[in-house]
């Protein structure tokens, strides 16, 4: 087995930081862009057509006074579902790690996963009928099909927090499974 001299790791430290450089250089120019190209504050005119619709019909459509909320929650859930399937995969791959690394898995850690994984079985199964229901998902149409039009808002509220259990949940594993890891390689 070759001996690594430490000039070698030196410049193995050096060209991964370069690379990490240049990444943060790039995504910085993609967000100043992302950033330039935003309408002026206060723009009554929208640039796109959906936006108005959901800035002038939001509050009737959805019962949510805040513009924000009714996008988020109401709007774009197939959005937030998607986030939620990300954190869903993080919470799994995370499982698959600590069985690979051999770490040990506390009960008070398996809290976490399960917390994760159920409430995004929740999630896709109330996605799952609003699918055969015909609906888009879990929009606004899915919530007020079946409960009426008062539900919208009180099931938007729903699918935001299950989405927001994953997360948390998920990211809470990730910690506990990082500093475990610190733990075994110190």
């Amino acid at each position: 087995m070759a001996k690594h001299t430490d000039s070698s790791t030196l410049s193995h430290f050096i060209s991964f930081r370069l690379v990490a450089w240049i990444f943060l250089l790039a995504l910085a120019v993609l967000l100043f862009y992302g950033l330039i190209s935003l309408p002026p504050l206060g723009d009554t005119n929208p640039t796109f057509h959906v936006a108005s619709r959901y800035l002038d019909h939001g509050a009737e459509e959805t019962g949510f006074t805040s513009s924000f909320l009714a996008v988020l929650l109401d709007y774009r859930s197939f959005d937030l579902i998607l986030f939620d399937l990300f954190f869903l995969g993080l919470t799994l791959a995370i499982l698959l790690f600590r069985v690979v690394e051999n770490l040990s898995i506390r009960p008070s850690d398996w809290i976490w996963a399960y917390v994760s994984l159920f409430s995004s079985l929740i999630l896709f199964v109330l996605g799952w009928v609003g699918l055969k229901s015909s609906s888009n998902f879990m929009d606004y149409e899915f919530w007020s099909g079946p409960f009426g039009a008062s539900a919208r808002v009180h099931g938007a509220w729903i699918t935001g927090g299950l989405v927001l259990l994953t997360t948390l949940a998920s990211l809470t594993w990730a910690w506990k499974t990082w500093v475990l890891g610190k733990k075994k390689t110190a």
